[in-house]
């Protein structure tokens, strides 16, 4: 059964800058084999909104009980600043991994820790 978690902490979900782990630790090699790095990079190749991860999540992963995207649109969090990764983009790195993958590697794992059990369990 999946908990939908603590809704006190969803605003800060609304808006989400996120990043693969795999792109993270490539994005670390890159710029340590490119000696003209210099200063902070940015590493976040997706924005994602609470609702849009809902739908995403429903779709992909019908057997646990998401919260409608409708239900979640009264969340209104801070406005955080956006994360640029342009930097890191115009030094030539390039991101694999994608929000559909980066939200199905979670579930996955979590399933295999035992974090999540389906309706059955």
């Amino acid at each position: 059964m999946l908990n939908a978690g603590n809704k006190d902490e969803y605003p800060f979900l609304t808006n989400c800058s996120m990043v693969h782990v795999d792109d993270v630790a490539r994005a670390h090699i890159f710029l340590f084999e490119h000696h003209d790095a210099k200063g902070r990079y940015n590493c976040s190749s997706d924005v994602i909104t609470l609702e849009k991860m809902a739908e995403l999540l429903s779709a992909k992963f019908p057997e646990f009980q998401i919260p409608s995207a409708d239900s979640l649109k009264e969340f209104k969090g801070p406005k955080f600043p956006g994360l640029s990764s342009k930097k890191l983009l115009d030094s030539g790195f390039k991101f694999k991994h994608g929000v559909d993958e980066m939200l199905g590697d979670a579930i996955q794992c979590c399933k295999e820790k035992g974090f999540l059990y389906g309706p059955m369990h």
